[in-house]
């Protein structure tokens, strides 16, 4: 009898284990989290490709991008503001998450 109940408690901790494996790998977001991602990807996104093609044209042709490299700068620059705070939020957040997860292992 003994022996059923080692085997009975062995098998609610292997279940236990199994339980906490499944939530530790899936990845949920909330509906701010999602929110942000759909509104803030675009921004980096177009930032990305903005970078892209000003280097692009700028190493193709330097004559007809020169005169106008103060606007598209002044452009990058204003870009550059949401996508480093969206950036360093979303880094932090991944610390945190880091930090909070990792001592149960």
């Amino acid at each position: 009898m003994a022996e059923q109940l080692d085997v009975t408690e062995q098998l609610i901790e292997a279940k236990v284990e199994i339980e906490r494996l499944r939530s530790k790998t899936s990845t949920t977001l909330s509906g701010t989290e999602f929110l942000t991602l759909l509104f803030m990807m675009p921004i980096i996104i177009s930032f990305v490709l903005m970078g892209t093609v000003i280097i692009w044209r700028t190493t193709s042709n330097p004559a007809e991008v020169a005169p106008h490299l103060d606007l598209v700068l002044v452009a990058m620059g204003l870009f550059s503001g949401p996508v480093t705070a969206f950036i360093a939020t979303l880094a932090q957040r991944l610390v945190n998450d880091g930090k909070k997860g990792g001592g149960e292992d």
